[in-house]
């Protein structure tokens, strides 16, 4: 968003600045969303269709007549790497969602109390405040 000529000389295309601008927005507020989101994969998936966009728009350059060809296939190049990687992501968020090692465990069976209820009732009746503790005098039990 803040030198999309240089950015648009550096990919081997011209006259799409504003485009290139848009494309930076778009990429600041998914990250945020990524960021943000209690489910990042739907976003990610954004950034997939986005990197297929970012390819579609650099492609044109490789049509323009100019001598920036070269850069032009580099910078699709390394596009393709990045959406590689978004893929691999968005792929992987997508197959944890029906992991089982993702999948919430069921402790209703479970009291908390490992040697039973029974053993956990009254255990603690003989026990005695020691004079040194720094409870106050009403919270002290009755004796």
């Amino acid at each position: 968003m803040v030198a999309p000529k240089a950015i648009c000389k550096a990919a081997g295309v011209e006259g799409i600045e504003n485009v290139v601008r848009g494309y930076g927005a778009r990429e600041i507020a998914t990250g945020a969303a990524i960021l943000t989101s209690h489910n990042p994969e739907p976003w990610i998936w954004t950034r997939v269709a986005g990197d297929l966009a970012d390819i579609a728009t650099i492609a044109t350059g490789l049509r323009q007549d100019n001598n920036s060809k070269g850069r032009s296939a580099l910078t699709l190049a390394a596009l393709a790497a990045v959406t590689i990687v978004d893929l691999a992501c968005a792929n992987g968020l997508n197959s944890e969602k029906a992991s089982r090692k993702t999948a919430a465990r069921d402790y209703s069976g479970r009291s908390g109390f490992p040697q039973g209820l029974q053993a956990a009732r009254g255990a603690a009746r003989d026990f005695k405040v020691p004079d040194d503790m720094r409870t106050p005098e009403l919270l002290r039990p009755w004796t």
